[in-house]
């Protein structure tokens, strides 16, 4: 179970990097949502914040369900 939790933090954390760093190098609006005929829907940069809490809240979910 130690080795789950570790590896749930290292990976939590490897994606808090990829988001911040892209972060730096994405322009202000950013596509959200593509159709058809390109891209239907923008955004802010910011959004992307939104899937740094992703895994943790994956891991808690289905290592802390009751059984």
């Amino acid at each position: 179970m130690k080795k789950q939790k570790k590896t749930m933090i290292i990976i939590t954390f490897v994606t808090l990097i990829i988001v911040l760093v892209a972060l730096c190098f994405l322009p202000d609006t950013i596509p959200l949502h593509f159709g058809a005929t390109g891209a239907s829907n923008f955004g802010s940069k910011y959004f992307l914040l939104l899937f740094i809490p992703i895994p943790a809240g994956l891991y808690w979910a289905f290592c802390h369900r009751s059984k």
